[in-house]
């Protein structure tokens, strides 16, 4: 199969793809006009889409006989099938499935900061029993530190993680989120509480339903430091 055929296959099944999840049995040209603001894939590809669109028209509508007025590249065939398979089965949260280290209300600050200093973690889910209560991070670290600044000798082991929780004013700014969810959800819920409660780091605890009913239940976590990371797969 030379590389017009190909290039005709792929632009083909990126057509069925689209009409697909739109439900809709519109030309290539309507179907883009759709998502391209609707559907983060087809948003971030919508130049090179169009321009596969005007090169498939120009090689159906003007082909010759002896020759083809243009000749599509493998890469520019390899990138439209990308974009297919991107748009069909997108990367989602669950690349970022791991062991999360979780807190108990009554933990000491103590254990907190040998936890920080071994695993260089900053955001801890806190549990009462098997009750998701929030998410300790180092905003709510570094605020009760500060007010107890004063305090001499200042005991480790006396305070609890309860205390630390009330004044982490970033506790709250989590959700979470099933392990087949889109990653380029991701930037759409950042936003979305950004607008709503002007949080700008938000942590996503992933889960294979949705929900947190025991600490068993999280089975991942996206938190602001691996945004770099989620960016390198969007």
């Amino acid at each position: 199969m030379g590389n017009l055929d190909q290039f005709l296959t792929a632009f083909n099944l990126l057509h069925e793809a689209m009409k697909k999840y739109t439900k809709r049995d519109d030309n290539f040209g309507s179907l883009l006009y759709q998502l391209k603001e609707k559907h983060p894939v087809i948003k971030q590809y919508q130049d090179d889409i169009d321009m596969a669109r005007e090169l498939r028209n120009l090689l159906v509508h003007e082909k010759k006989e002896t020759f083809n007025i243009a000749e599509p590249t493998t890469e520019f065939i390899d990138m439209l099938t990308t974009i297919r398979q991107q748009f069909e089965n997108p990367t989602t949260v669950s690349i970022f499935s791991k062991e999360v280290i979780s807190l108990s209300d009554t933990d000491s600050l103590l254990k907190v900061l040998e936890l920080v200093e071994q695993y260089h973690v900053s955001q801890y889910p806190v549990f009462q029993g098997q009750r998701l209560l929030g998410i300790l991070t180092d905003n709510g670290i570094t605020n009760w530190l500060s007010s107890v600044r004063k305090e001499a000798p200042l005991d480790l082991t006396k305070y609890k993680v309860s205390e630390l929780l009330s004044q982490d004013d970033k506790g709250t700014s989590y959700e979470v989120v099933k392990q087949n969810m889109p990653l380029y959800e991701i930037e759409k819920k950042m936003i979305e509480r950004i607008n709503q409660k002007g949080q700008s780091k938000l942590v996503l605890l992933i889960s294979k339903t949705g929900t947190i009913k025991q600490r068993e239940d999280i089975i991942g976590i996206i938190t602001p430091g691996d945004m770099p990371k989620v960016m390198e797969h969007l």
